[in-house]
């Protein structure tokens, strides 16, 4: 890590400005990692503590006839040849020992082996799988810690006993797959897509739909935590489809995809913050996002991932060429305010060609174990970080993340004095804290995993003192407990919980 200070200023370089100190990040391709893969996109990956790299998708290695939806990888990014051929295609989320994926229209629960579940059923509607739902169109799910799911997108249901008959769009089910029959389930005159939980227990839900429960909405709306609308909301986009959703502790939305706002020169937006009431927030960057127009995808330039970088800064990851005029090859970073910064100048990916379509796309972004390296995961061919030009790169690669100012992170983020304790936790764990005054605020203390998603989130009672938290509902892995103040975040922490 540390020959990353001789090398060369070209390489992908930014600096993060904060209270008492000058960041300087570097983001080194680690050309000892090289996923052997031919075709055709990852989708999606989970980095599975000490045990490999889950990979999802439509993924051919050399000599495969048919694609794997899901696959397992070593720390190199070489095949683990004796993992299964397994469900997926989609999203990953990992819970207690096993994997929920998205695989098609369903969302299927596995063990670590690749095997099926046979505790969860589907909601196929066919032999075998759960009763009184069927004919999924599947958009998003979430799953909560218990293990329960809430899914979006498109629904039959057939549960005459609890009045739910006919298309649902929300639609909860137990940590067995059934159909939660403890819910209110939710209706539309259109499907419901992506939709993420906030840090107060809500969801920005993005839709195909004008109705949502017999009342007007636009294409992004917010629910309350039991899926009734939440009409102190009202946002203006009218069109187009939103892919990435990223709350903020002021209750505050950024939104990535491709959207237009109502009234608003007929541009199409890529990158946009909504304030706590749905209005689009003039003081954040209108940012311009170009592509090339022969690649895939044919509704044109797409901001794919929002990811939560150091210092209250994002990387943005997707199809794109140019960021506001400047030369970005899929990913950029903007600050808070939605400005463009200097990382990943005359770096990111090449196009790769599959049959009629190219494609040049990082669609997603994850922290390795240990929070020292990147993972990106896409549809593309070849990485140039500013210095190496690996043309050998393919849908999966490995970006090291380097600080080069000594000390700069730590003296940035550790305003105070924070413990976690016991760490390795295995059931309760304490989170102490003594914040200095000039930070008293809306001080909250966040559990994310190495994706980014927010896992757990609790109240800073003061300057000083601490909170408990139950991991024994978390799947077992390395976390990031992050403590924020007025939005602000002080200091990161990692939590390794076990069973």
């Amino acid at each position: 890590m540390k020959r990353a200070n001789m090398r060369s200023v070209a390489l992908c370089v930014t600096l993060l400005t904060g209270a008492n100190a000058l960041a300087q990040w570097v983001f080194e391709l680690d050309t000892s990692f090289r996923a052997t893969i031919v075709d055709k996109n990852v989708n999606a990956l989970y980095v599975l503590p000490g045990s490999g790299i889950y990979l999802s998708g439509r993924i051919r290695f050399p000599g495969d006839v048919s694609d794997r939806p899901l696959t397992l990888i070593d720390e190199n990014g070489e095949q683990v040849a004796s993992f299964p051929y397994s469900w997926g295609g989609g999203k990953i989320v990992p819970w207690m020992n096993k994997l929920y994926v998205q695989n098609g229209d369903l969302i299927r629960r596995l063990n670590l082996n690749g095997t099926i579940d046979p505790s969860f059923a589907t909601q196929s509607g066919g032999s075998g799988s759960a009763p009184y739902i069927s004919q999924p169109t599947n958009g998003d799910y979430h799953v909560f810690p218990d293990g329960r799911v809430l899914l979006s997108g498109s629904y039959t249901l057939n549960d005459t006993g609890h009045g739910f008959v006919g298309q649902y769009r929300l639609v909860w089910i137990a940590n067995t797959g059934y159909l939660d029959t403890t819910r209110t389930h939710r209706n539309a005159n259109g499907p419901i897509w992506d939709f993420k939980e906030l840090p107060d227990g809500k969801f920005i839900c993005s839709c195909s739909c004008t109705q949502y429960e017999g009342q007007p909405v636009s294409r992004v709306f917010r629910v309350h935590a039991d899926g009734s609308l939440d009409d102190s909301f009202q946002s203006t986009i009218t069109m187009g489809n939103i892919y990435e959703i990223e709350g903020l502790p002021d209750g505050s939305v950024l939104l990535g995809g491709n959207f237009r706002f109502n009234g608003a020169p007929q541009d199409t937006v890529r990158f946009a913050k909504l304030l706590p009431d749905g209005s689009r927030d003039p003081g954040f960057a209108s940012l311009t996002f170009a592509g090339n127009g022969s690649w895939w995808p044919p509704s044109g330039t797409i901001v794919f991932d929002i990811f939560p970088f150091h210092g209250g800064n994002y990387i943005l990851a997707g199809q794109f060429t140019t960021v506001g005029g400047q030369p970005r090859q899929g990913l950029c970073m903007v600050d808070g305010n939605g400005q463009l910064l200097g990382a990943f100048d005359e770096c990111g990916v090449g196009p790769f060609t599959y049959q009629t379509t190219t494609n040049a796309t990082p669609l997603n972004i994850y922290w390795n174990q240990d929070s020292t390296a990147l993972y990106i995961c896409g549809a593309y061919s070849g990485y140039d970080d500013g210095t190496t030009n690996d043309t050998q790169q393919r849908f999966v690669s490995r970006l090291l993340v380097n600080e080069l100012s000594t000390g700069a992170m730590e003296r940035t983020l550790a305003q105070g004095n924070f413990g976690v304790h016991p760490n390795p936790a295995r059931g309760w764990v304490a989170f102490t804290y003594d914040v200095p005054s000039a930070e008293l605020g809306q001080g909250k203390i966040q559990v994310r995993d190495l994706s980014g998603r927010l896992v757990a989130e609790l109240v800073m009672n003061g300057d000083h003192g601490q909170t408990v938290w139950d991991s024994r509902y978390t799947a077992p892995g390395t976390y990031l407990v992050q403590y924020v103040c007025n939005g602000r975040l002080l200091h990161t922490e990692k939590l390794l919980v076990q069973q």
